[in-house]
């Protein structure tokens, strides 16, 4: 009986444990800089530093200066055959403005594509 509550203890610690580390994973985010202002969602984005943030669970991209939520959208991933050497920025010209529509995170095996459309854009 002791020998099973202990088994019982040591599953749910390391459960407990596991989500801990996954929530502190999704909660980082990876830094980017702008060297121009974008426009995601309609919002315009100065250019600076800022963190991306994807959730997996809603599709969502998000965009945050400290603690300040700048912009959000839909977004998916897509899979890329190595990791990236350095952070690229994708945007496309629209109406005198320079529309966001990838990112590729250094590091990352993942590119983050922007909107529900398929589009053909450029590394900037």
């Amino acid at each position: 009986m002791k020998r099973l509550a202990s088994v019982i203890m040591i599953l749910v610690a390391t459960f407990v444990f596991s989500n801990s580390l996954a929530f502190a994973q999704e909660g980082k985010g990876k830094k980017v800089e702008f060297t121009r202002d974008v426009v995601v969602n309609g919002t315009e984005v100065k250019k600076g530093k800022y963190t991306v943030k994807f959730n997996d669970e809603t599709s969502e991209m998000s965009l945050w200066q400290g603690d300040k939520l700048v912009a959000k959208t839909k977004a998916r991933k897509g899979q890329r055959k190595t990791k990236a050497i350095t952070t690229e920025v994708m945007i496309v010209k629209r109406d005198n403005s320079s529309v966001l529509r990838g990112i590729i995170l250094e590091g990352q095996d993942e590119t983050i594509l922007l909107g529900d459309e398929t589009v053909n854009v450029t590394p900037q």
